[in-house]
């Protein structure tokens, strides 16, 4: 193992410092600038709030990932450093930090939705192009599947768009994207450690890290709330942490995608139940609502804080598995596909049963 993977720490303590320290800034700057979150008839919260304290979030993660790229991404320093080489996490960077203008933009002025998926579908060009696509897929009882060229990085590129716009979604309630954060980076750092893969725990690492001292400032209640320039950078982050992992250990590369998105299953759960009941109810998908389970949720009577302990536990929950499938622990073919799908199903049952009692009531 590499000994600089000891140094890894440091960046995740640097980042989650930052990260309090200037969201801190961003409660007292963003009446200021207007960047006040008003309840309104989408909202669960009751105050107005200051947003956009994600970008201190960026900020943070963003000098991590340079000096990391700079002191340690350079394969002329040492041979058994990560293979993904400095240009590689500079480009990476430069197309989340694309993303979060865009999103800072939004979080000012709504853009259309047009425009703002034509360019998250460019930044995930961009990573694709740089770090390329998933070549293999390993699924319970049928094996290794290896993905044609150009369907792997069709699938790929949804992939990132896809879950760009999911954790773009869930910045408003307190919490939810932090403790989802928290939870998903450990995951990866783990998998990173075990697998002697320093770039994939790092980024691991400063994104649970970055998370956490955003937490400090938004926990219920909430003092300030992520806004899109964060959340959808943070998405676009934990969407190209799998390919980072194939291009360092590509002889396990099959278990990285199902891994993917085991460690995000609460956000991509809830998010797919969604859109598939808003087609259902024949609702335009891209609109903002109120449809998500945790927004069902708190309109029965739930508060923020215990919303947000929910998916903690439910995000807790899917990491183990993810990381016992990557571990081939016997039987847990049937955990993957038992536990992510079951537990979905047994959480929207519960919200539907409160809705019933609380419209009965």
């Amino acid at each position: 193992m590499d000994l600089r993977l000891f140094l890894i720490p440091g960046y995740g303590f640097g980042a989650a410092l930052l990260t309090w320290f200037l969201v801190g800034q961003l409660i007292r700057l963003a009446p200021r600038i207007g960047l006040l979150d008003r309840p309104n008839e989408r909202s669960s919260h009751t105050r107005v709030t200051p947003r956009g304290g994600g970008i201190g979030f960026v900020i943070a993660i963003a000098l991590a990932i340079g000096v990391f790229a700079l002191v340690g991404g350079d394969p002329a320093t040492s041979a058994t450093w990560p293979k993904i080489v400095a240009t590689q996490l500079f480009a990476v960077l430069a197309a989340a930090l694309f993303i979060a203008a865009i999103s800072l933009r939004d979080d000012f002025k709504s853009l259309g939705a047009g425009l703002r998926f034509a360019c998250h579908f460019a930044a995930a060009g961009v990573a694709v192009g740089t770090l390329g696509a998933f070549r293999g897929l390993d699924l319970p009882f049928v094996g290794t599947w290896m993905l044609p060229g150009g369907l792997a990085i069709a699938l790929t590129v949804v992939w990132i768009v896809g879950l760009t716009n999911v954790y773009n979604f869930m910045d408003g309630i307190d919490g939810i994207a932090g403790v989802q954060g928290v939870t998903a980076g450990l995951g990866w750092v783990i998998a990173g450690l075990a697998f002697g893969a320093p770039a994939t725990a790092f980024l691991g690492v400063v994104l649970a890290a970055g998370c956490a001292g955003f937490l400090v400032h938004n926990w219920s209640p909430a003092k300030i709330f992520m806004g899109d320039v964060g959340s959808a950078f943070l998405g676009f982050l934990f969407a190209v942490v799998p390919l980072v992992a194939v291009r360092e250990v590509p002889e396990v590369a099959g278990v990285w995608p199902l891994f993917a998105g085991l460690v995000v299953w609460p956000f991509v759960g809830d998010g797919f139940l969604t859109f598939m009941r808003r087609l259902k109810k024949r609702e335009k998908v891209w609109e903002a609502h109120r449809s998500h389970l945790y927004q069902r949720l708190t309109r029965t009577g739930w508060s923020h804080a215990q919303v947000s302990r929910l998916y903690a536990g439910w995000a807790g929950l899917t990491v183990s598995v993810a990381w016992l499938w990557s571990t081939d622990f016997p039987g847990v073919g049937w955990l993957v596909l038992a536990v992510p799908l079951g537990s979905l199903a047994a959480l929207f049952a519960f919200v539907s049963k409160r809705e019933r009692t609380r419209g009965s009531g």
